[in-house]
């Protein structure tokens, strides 16, 4: 079973996962030291034990803390400092969110995923690489603090509302796509286009052996195009909207590639649901959209004001600092001449082939 995560979750995953240094604690007037400063009482904190070997011998709090930051603090920081600057604006706002919120985010994320708790957990957030704490902590906590920062900037009006209504329930147009990554030869494209242009075995055909799997997997269809989709290939609606049913388009330029449509059916609107019906769960769509929009623009004068500088980059030793170099000057140096079977690339030249490497039993996985 495929489960995707919805829009939203991956734009906070993107929002908390740009590191910025803290924003410092905002103060009125500052006030002058005194002649001397009493010592801070000493905490026992970092000594803490987390373990213990040998009996009595603690391996504490700091311990793991060093281990942690070798490994993991190079790419964890950006996290952690993204995470201050949100929690510091919402210190000066006032601004707080209870872990009753938090699981009802969740539960409610979970009611439109189809799935259950336990199995979202289990199945789902380690394809994400994610922990239930890290989702919770990293991703349900962020986007509840930043919507309630940005709630007074977002704004819903019935035009808003209309669209949402056109959008689920008005006309729609059922296309057949083929498309081309952008690195692809467009003669080679052109050459395609003057065949399934008129042909619609031969559109099937490249529609089936096109390099995206979920396109070919579908013959090319896609759910049917509405009006007011929230896309950046506005063109691509505005051109559906346009056909008229066995009408092929144009090659097609797009963030992606290079498409070509061929448009099947004009779908009528459905007139069974009236607007005022659903209108208060339209109201919330149309939020929801907006306030993902507002939220970058938000974010991005939190990161102006904390004038964020990231100066960890991990640990000195074991650096890795080389040159690149080819496979073809990997393997020569790696593998004594003669030894091993040797394979033909497309260019027509030999390497040999490198012995598959034995699997560290510590990790199997490679990783």
């Amino acid at each position: 079973m495929h489960f995707a995560l919805s829009r939203r979750h991956a734009l906070f995953g993107l929002v908390t996962g740009c590191g910025f240094t803290a924003v410092p604690a905002l103060a009125d007037e500052p006030m002058p030291l005194p002649a001397s400063i009493p010592a801070a009482p000493a905490s026992d904190y970092a000594q803490r034990p987390v373990a213990y070997i040998y009996g009595n011998t603690a391996v504490t709090r700091q311990d793991l803390g060093e281990f942690l930051i070798a490994r993991l603090g190079a790419e964890k920081v950006e996290l952690l400092v993204n995470k201050m600057i949100i929690e510091a604006a919402c210190k000066k706002a006032g601004v707080t969110v209870s872990h009753k919120e938090m699981e009802a985010a969740l539960a409610e994320d979970l009611g439109g995923l189809s799935i259950k708790k336990d199995q979202f957990i289990q199945v789902v957030l380690p394809r994400y690489g994610k922990t239930y704490y890290e989702w919770m902590e990293d991703v349900i906590r962020p986007r509840l603090l930043l919507t309630k920062l940005c709630r007074e900037r977002v704004q819903v009006n019935e035009d808003d509302l209309r669209k949402q209504y056109e959008r689920e329930y008005g006309e729609k147009r059922r296309v057949q796509i083929v498309g081309w990554p952008k690195a692809d030869n467009l003669k080679s494209i052109e050459d395609i286009y003057g065949k399934i242009r008129s042909s619609q075995e031969e559109f099937d055909r490249a529609a089936r052996s096109q390099s995206n799997p979920s396109l070919a997997a579908s013959n090319g269809f896609v759910k049917p195009i509405s009006r007011h989709l929230p896309a950046q290939e506005k063109h691509v609606e505005t051109r559906a909207f346009s056909m008229q049913p066995g009408e092929v388009s144009e090659i097609m330029g797009t963030s992606q590639g290079y498409i070509v449509m061929k448009l099947h059916q004009i779908i009528p609107p459905d007139t069974s649901v009236s607007f005022e019906t659903v209108k208060p769960r339209l109201e919330k769509q149309a939020f929801e959209e907006k306030m993902s929009l507002a939220i970058p623009n938000f974010f991005a004068e939190l990161k102006k004001e904390a004038a964020p500088r990231l100066v960890f980059d991990g640990p000195a030793e074991w650096r890795f600092e080389s040159r690149m170099e080819s496979a073809d000057d990997i393997l020569k140096g790696a593998i004594p001449s003669g030894q091993g079977p040797t394979i033909v690339p497309a260019s027509g030249t030999t390497t040999p082939k490198a012995p598959m490497k034995p699997m560290d039993p510590m990790n199997p996985m490679g990783m």
